[in-house]
């Protein structure tokens, strides 16, 4: 019989290295924001964000930690809070390359 392994946060997110793509999802409805915060806090770059079904908080922070090199999306909202202010930034900046889908 198999057991279950389970990875600590840190383990998880130091196994996303710099410049890949990673797949995110949750929006302002349960998105891993603990794993979101772990590849901040171990200062990830480069990564190319596919957001499924759409980003929110998680984009925006990976976006304002500098983290995201590109977002691919159909929408990237941060629902009754308003905008997503640091994906706005960055994309009017020209540091964030998105991909709309919509």
């Amino acid at each position: 019989m198999n057991k279950a392994r389970f990875t600590s946060l840190a383990e998880a997110a130091a196994a996303v290295p710099s410049g890949c793509r990673v797949a995110i999802g949750g929006a302002m409805v349960m998105p891993p924001m603990a794993f979101i915060r772990e590849l901040v806090r171990q200062g990830k770059k480069d990564l190319d964000l596919v957001c499924s079904p759409i980003g929110g908080i998680n984009v925006d922070m990976l976006a304002g930690a500098g983290c995201a090199r590109s977002v691919e999306f159909p929408q990237v909202s941060m629902g009754e809070f308003g905008m997503a202010p640091n994906f706005r930034r960055a994309v009017e900046t020209g540091t964030l390359e998105t991909r709309e889908h919509s």
